[in-house]
């Protein structure tokens, strides 16, 4: 197994912190010597991105504490909302990145000095491009819907600095006395950003339904179960057993509910084997997950 495979999640979160702090001190020093507007905004980015990624941190321990007397479910909710909360900024920005383009390109462009600017939007598209990947394959490797929020991040943050770039490269070789160069930066940041604006989006909708209880689990896990209770022979009818399952950030809530039509409810060896198979199906979909079996009774 790959030596990244192990890194612990909280040090992947810390390590996101560490970079975006330097992304965001570094692009708001190179945009005041240069007097870039689109390094200023860039820099802002990633220190608005360290924001997020701090709460990240403290969420990531949270969510993994098991229930107590205080807190009988556990903190599986904070997920889902801090990342819609996260979204809704994500998706802030890029409009205000849209808004601060049309104006632009409304008041006739802007010329900065590219020297510096150009440097450090190339070193800053290589590194976000790069920790980007990193962030997609570590996700892939150990699914983790904070991780996979910071991989689009940073792969928002590298697009927009490789979009600085193009345009810095461009207005570099067409000189400042082009009437096209004022225009650049602010066209190529507008079809850049209409692009990228669905991955804010798409979080928030994905979170907005786990908050509302309505992000159900695949049809391919709720048959798995039911066909591997059918061949355990248990005596409870397959009508009387209903399955459900959703997803609430990393974890798998499955709710296993069993009606109950005479005075003899299900052995505890019967109630015993329908959560041993259930665990052995839904472990493997996700590392955490709740099962909870309840009795229905219906009035005769």
């Amino acid at each position: 197994m790959h030596q990244w495979r192990q890194l612990n999640e909280l040090n992947i979160l810390r390590f996101s912190v560490v970079l975006e702090l330097f992304f965001g001190v570094t692009g708001i020093l190179v945009a005041l010597l240069s007097g870039s507007n689109a390094v200023l905004l860039d820099g802002s980015y990633s220190l608005l991105c360290m924001l997020t990624m701090m709460a990240n941190v403290r969420i990531s321990r949270l969510v993994k504490l098991p229930a107590a007397a205080n807190t009988p479910y556990g903190y599986p909710t904070l997920e889902p909302l801090m990342l819609f909360l996260e979204g809704i900024i994500l998706l802030g920005l890029c409009l205000t990145l849209l808004g601060f383009s049309v104006y632009k390109l409304y008041m006739g462009g802007y010329t900065p000095e590219f020297d510096l600017a150009l440097a450090y939007e190339i070193f800053s598209s290589i590194i976000g491009g790069a920790t980007a990947t990193v962030f997609f394959l570590l996700h892939r490797s150990k699914p983790s819907p904070l991780i996979y929020f910071e991989y689009q991040e940073w792969l928002v943050d590298a697009s927009v600095s490789a979009a600085a770039a193009v345009a810095f490269s461009l207005a570099y070789l067409l000189g400042n006395s082009n009437p096209i160069t004022p225009y650049i930066d602010s066209i190529l940041t507008l079809s850049l950003l209409l692009f990228l604006i669905r991955l804010p989006l798409k979080t928030l909708q994905k979170n907005f339904k786990q908050l509302l209880l309505l992000d159900i689990a695949v049809p391919e896990l709720h048959k798995q179960a039911r066909e591997a209770i059918a061949e355990k022979r248990i005596s409870i009818p397959d009508k009387n057993l209903n399955i459900n399952m959703i997803w609430i950030g990393r974890w798998l809530w499955v709710n296993i509910s069993i009606q109950v039509h005479s005075n003899t409810p299900p052995s505890s060896a019967d109630l015993k084997a329908i959560r041993t198979i259930t665990e052995s199906i839904v472990s493997s979909a996700s590392r955490y997950y709740r099962i909870m079996l309840t009795l229905n009774f219906p009035e005769q």
